[in-house]
């Protein structure tokens, strides 16, 4: 009896829900290729056919425009239609789409624009996937678990940081790129046939026109700044804080002349971090200081990132994997702290949207490495990795200094102010 209780006391309580632990299983699984792809493969073929880091720009912004053009009716198509059917809809496309990648690279006829184009289907079923997804997990746990079960979303992001690029990295040494996009592809299938499977609690459809939709999950979030001011730090993260990853390539050719397997351990630790922080914010207790932690959290981040970059222009590798490993932990105070945080107090009627405005914000990643790949270009990798550290860490203390609401944010249990039909009212002015 006593180590059952032990037991219990460790397993996360989102995980004794069974369709949840089905959903956490699969989402592991897409997940890792979906790092593996985006992160690693795709980059390091497109800079190994040209061999330009403005090549890797363009392919970070063929990712995120139709993600950024499409993510509000993603939103909305959320909170409409079942997202889980959605969520397997988008992911059987994306893998249909890698397998075919994966064959040009196979046959040897793949060129630039097989990738670019790839990458802007992708993208555009990403615009649909995340707010669906996001939609998903909150309504396989009773409500006052949904902050562990965010947690344990994050984790898995988090976790193949670690077997992602690794895996990546170890099977296009080993073996070839074309079987680290076939693997990518199955691991999306996977998901996309769990997904469709799924038990959720019901959850009344909107309704509505949808432009009137749109407008009050943008006025929703405006009036409230604890929802306004996590997503303006998300969104400084992905624009400018996240180039370290697509630039990995030319640290390994340019800067710390190193193979794939060993970036690829580079980003590990950035992914033990991450794993560490994560499971910080998953058990933080009743009234913890929250927002400071989130805004130290993206502070300490700017400045592991900032060491990093002048530690790898000195080609100090096992330096410059010790700061990414604190890289990872800051990362997770305040990137979970803030998604747990806006998942926890969205109402339910407009989850799909305000995870579709959110999802914007993760959908400018992509744009880091375009605009990196041009400060790169002309002034090096290291340099423009450390200034975009430098904009995350001025967000931070800018939102500190301006923001009380988040400043003053506490954990809890509470619940999120409903949308009054004022709110309803400002979104159709």
């Amino acid at each position: 009896m006593i180590g059952t209780r032990v037991i219990s006391r460790l397993v996360p309580v989102s995980m004794t829900y069974g369709h949840f632990r089905y959903y956490w299983l699969a989402l592991l699984t897409g997940v890792t290729g979906h790092q593996m792809l985006l992160q690693f493969t795709m980059h390091w073929q497109m800079f190994k056919l040209t061999g330009e880091p403005m090549d890797l720009a363009l392919l970070g912004m063929a990712i995120a425009v139709p993600a950024l053009v499409l993510n509000l009716l993603g939103g909305v198509l959320a909170d409409r239609l079942e997202p889980k059917f959605l969520v397997a809809a988008a992911q059987s496309c994306s893998a249909t789409v890698v397998a075919l990648l994966a064959i040009s690279v196979l046959t040897g006829v793949v060129q630039s624009w097989h990738l670019l184009l790839a990458a802007v289907i992708i993208g555009a079923g990403q615009a649909v996937d995340q707010p669906s997804r996001a939609s998903v997990s909150p309504r396989l746990v009773r409500p006052e678990h949904i902050v562990n079960a965010v947690a344990m979303d994050s984790l898995v992001w988090n976790t193949v940081r670690v077997a992602g690029p690794v895996l990546a990295g170890i099977i296009i040494e080993r073996i070839s790129i074309e079987a680290s996009m076939f693997c990518s592809a199955a691991t999306f299938y996977i998901l996309a046939c769990v997904v469709s499977l799924l038990k959720m609690r019901p959850r009344p459809p909107s309704s509505g026109q949808m432009l009137k939709q749109i407008g009050e999950s943008l006025s929703y979030v405006r009036h409230h700044p604890v929802f306004l001011h996590v997503m303006l730090l998300t969104f400084c993260n992905s624009l400018f804080g996240m180039a370290y990853i697509g630039l990995m390539p030319v640290f390994a050719e340019e800067v710390l002349h190193v193979g794939a397997e060993k970036i690829g351990w580079l980003l590990g630790a950035s992914g033990v971090g991450a794993i560490l922080g994560t499971w910080m914010v998953g058990n933080l207790r009743e009234g913890f200081p929250k927002g400071k932690m989130i805004l130290g959290g993206a502070v300490l981040y700017g400045i592991a990132l900032i060491l990093f970059a002048l530690a790898a222009g000195q080609e100090l590798y096992r330096m410059s994997m010790a700061l990414l490993f604190v890289v990872g932990v800051a990362n997770s105070w305040y990137l979970v702290g803030g998604l747990s945080t806006i998942q926890q107090l969205v109402p339910e009627q407009l989850r799909g949207r305000v995870m579709g405005l959110y999802g914007i914000t993760w959908s400018l990643s992509p744009l880091s490495v375009s605009q990196a790949g041009i400060v790169a270009d002309h002034f090096g990798a290291p340099v423009a990795v450390a200034a975009g550290a430098t904009v995350i860490v001025a967000s931070a203390g800018a939102i500190f200094a301006l923001s009380p609401e988040v400043r003053n944010l506490r954990s809890g249990t509470g619940r999120g102010p409903e949308p009054t039909a004022a709110t309803v009212a400002a979104a159709t002015d």
